[in-house]
């Protein structure tokens, strides 16, 4: 039987208000969890991407994508792609009566909340601690380059990603890979750099295949025998003994190790401009201040052009 217009318009009401009431179940549902509520307010001010959030409230990079998959679900939260990065934010208002009108309600409901003030200084923090990281298409690639890559390109390659990754792409390799000796691997994690997973690589690998802003020679031997690199902009030369040919019992070339890497951690610290924090037993390196809330320039001490052949 064919419906009239009001039978069509009355059951149209209905579909929309059944709509309607499991949107709101659904988006009750989504804040019954303290934690996705302490989010919402996080993000309702600036966009905020994972790596933040995670710096934020402690939690796993893991549990913290399933929370904010729960509040995309429900249209709470929303999220735009910068690069490789994805910022998750409230929506605009316009967007969807119901969830602006379930937002509204919870900035009311806890506007003066000393766990969101607390959480508001977290948010702070988080944000100086782990700043928004530059599209990866704009972050500078970067080479260390040793004879081996077994000891101190590794160490090097560690070191800046750990507190460059942001700002840089990292590479190393060799003239004549070596495997990583396990004495590398335990004297970085001493200083909270895991290399474990790095893989020695050859030069002639990456020679000539990719572009790099930056190729730092770590040791003698690599400068001498690369005098032109097809490929590189800059140059930098860092001189440092090979801890691979240490000599005496373990302590002794533990030490070795160690200062190969204090030399590598000052070195780079130096040159990306960050505060360098004193490695077990040694002495806190002197660092020029910088003014607050002024970014270090871009990296571009002691280089030279390199003669691309």
């Amino acid at each position: 039987m064919t419906k009239t217009r009001n039978e069509a318009r009355r059951a149209g009401i209905r579909g929309a208000t059944a709509s309607s009431v499991h949107r709101i179940a659904s988006i009750a549902k989504a804040l019954s969890d303290r934690v996705r509520i302490r989010i919402l307010s996080a993000v309702a001010e600036d966009p905020l991407n994972l790596q933040q959030l995670t710096q934020m409230f402690g939690l796993a990079p893991s549990t913290m994508s399933k929370h904010l998959h729960v509040l995309e679900d429900t249209g709470l939260v929303v999220s735009r792609r910068v690069g490789r990065w994805r910022y998750f934010h409230v929506p605009d208002a316009a967007e969807d009566r119901v969830v602006h009108g379930a937002l509204q309600w919870l900035r009311d409901a806890t506007s003066d909340d000393p766990l969101l003030e607390a959480d508001a200084a977290r948010r702070a923090v988080a944000l100086t601690l782990r700043p928004a990281p530059a599209p990866e298409e704009d972050r500078q690639k970067v080479l260390f380059l040793c004879k081996a890559n077994a000891c101190r390109s590794q160490m090097a390659e560690g070191i800046l990603r750990q507190h460059g990754g942001h700002r840089f792409e990292v590479y190393s390799a060799g003239v004549s890979p070596r495997p990583i000796p396990l004495m590398a691997v335990e004297v970085m994690r001493e200083v909270g750099v895991d290399i474990s997973r790095q893989a020695p690589k050859s030069v002639m690998s990456l020679m000539g295949r990719m572009h790099f802003d930056y190729l730092i020679t770590v040791c003698p031997m690599a400068e001498e025998q690369t005098p032109v690199f097809p490929g590189v902009t800059r140059r930098i030369h860092w001189p440092l003994e090979d801890p691979l040919e240490a000599k005496g019992s373990k302590t002794q070339r533990l030490a070795v190790f160690r200062r190969v890497r204090d030399k590598l951690m000052t070195k780079i610290l130096n040159w990306i401009g960050e505060p360098a924090s004193p490695p077990r037993g040694a002495k806190q390196p002197k660092h020029r201040k910088r003014r607050a809330g002024r970014p270090p320039a871009t990296p571009a001490p002691r280089t030279k052009t390199a003669r691309n052949g």
